[in-house]
């Protein structure tokens, strides 16, 4: 099997990764869907994607609880740092039943294509 560019991401049908220009415009064709940080707080708080819902990939046991209540009908749209934790958590996801879209390069590849950051530790609800 081929993959494209450097990508040490797990592979999973479940799991659309896309890039941040094809995630933005995901985001805000879809009313419905939930936009997950999967960072720790410290870094939510140095920028993130208006809108999203923190919920730190790192604690394993809370991300684990939150994750739970989220609405399967709903897709997760879910970025971290790098890629690294977020397409970790989207695998995770995915195999209990949510429709998960991955950013590929996490927010600095988003922000490298001069996509928006809000900072602050305004967390959606």
């Amino acid at each position: 099997m081929f993959m494209a560019g450097c990508n040490a991401q797990a592979t999973n049908p479940g799991v659309e990764v896309v890039s941040p220009a094809e995630f933005k415009a995901k985001i805000e064709g879809d009313t419905e869907g939930y936009l997950l940080d999967v960072r720790r707080a410290d870094e939510f708080a140095a920028g993130h994607i208006d809108g999203a819902h923190l919920i730190n990939w790192l604690n394993t046991d809370e991300f684990k609880k939150e994750a739970a209540g989220l609405d399967k009908s709903k897709t997760i749209y879910i970025y971290c740092r790098s890629g690294r934790r977020s397409n970790e958590a989207a695998v995770y996801l995915s195999e209990q039943g949510y429709k998960v879209v991955d950013m590929g390069g996490g927010i600095l590849a988003w922000e490298k294509e001069g996509l928006p950051v809000t900072s602050g530790n305004n967390v959606s609800e």
